[in-house]
């Protein structure tokens, strides 16, 4: 918990800096884009500033040699004197196109775990997402979305939660914090509806907090009941944490996160 809130402060601080995007859609145009199965956001195409990319590794490498048990103490001589603006930038472009082979590719040629780096930038690109989806999200009605895929940005779901007021399924991004809704009988990663190969848990006393199963594409998802409060406020990083031993269970049954995400 202390490490999110560090990391989350350091996020928030540099989402300042970056400027507020204007939405480049008509309500028309997100409609028929999340109709047609496509994204808000071309990830591919978003306006990132490297150098301020690099600054803001730098901070978040401070907070996880504070906070981290592993020996990472090499993170500051790596940013300032190994990944110079132009390797960032190659590493920056694959990961925006998505391109797992080619981010591990060039990943592999630096003295860091390439897993580390992944997390490290998606931590660093978070807040730029954050602004382009802010502007994009308001022109769109994102409560039946029967896709696993962020209709916002493309990435996939960190876990989701039960809306108060009617019950709605509705995952959060893992990249843009963009939220929409899906079905509540669906595997957001494989879309499977198949309810004989559908299961869930839960711990003990506590089903509200439940790990969905899914025996076609051994991945699973957590999903909350928000505790009665006003969803916004419903802290979806935090609770994915206090759920870490769903997280725990699900993997000692087989099954695998369907999504990286930074602290998992």
């Amino acid at each position: 918990m202390g490490l999110y809130r560090e990391v989350f402060s350091v996020q928030r601080r540099f989402s300042q800096r970056i400027p507020d995007r204007l939405p480049h859609l008509t309500e028309a145009q997100a409609l028929r884009l999340v109709e047609e199965g496509g994204t808000l956001i071309d990830a591919g195409k978003l306006d990132v500033d490297v150098a301020l990319v690099g600054e803001l590794m730098g901070q978040l490498a401070e907070v996880l040699v504070k906070k981290s048990e592993s020996p990472v103490d090499s993170l500051h001589d790596f940013i300032a004197n190994e990944l110079d603006e132009e390797g960032l930038s190659e590493l920056i472009g694959a990961f925006l196109e998505r391109d797992d082979e080619e981010f591990l590719r060039r990943a592999e040629g630096y003295s860091q775990d390439p897993a580390l780096l992944y997390m490290l930038l998606h931590m660093s690109l978070a807040p730029f997402f954050w602004k382009a989806a802010g502007a994009a999200v308001r022109k769109a009605d994102l409560d039946q979305v029967p896709r696993g895929r962020c209709p916002v940005c493309g990435d996939l779901p960190i876990m989701g939660f039960l809306r108060s007021e009617d019950g709605l399924r509705v995952l959060e991004c893992s990249l843009c914090g963009s939220r929409w809704g899906v079905p509540r009988i669906m595997c957001p990663f494989c879309m499977n509806v198949d309810q004989g190969k559908l299961k869930y848990i839960f711990a003990e006393g506590d089903e509200g907090r439940r790990a969905y199963l899914c025996e076609k594409c051994g991945r699973y998802i957590k999903v909350s009941s928000a505790p009665g409060e006003k969803d916004e406020e419903f802290v979806v990083p935090l609770e994915d944490l206090a759920t870490a031993h769903l997280d725990l269970a699900a993997q000692e049954k087989g099954y695998e996160r369907g999504c990286r995400t930074v602290f998992s």
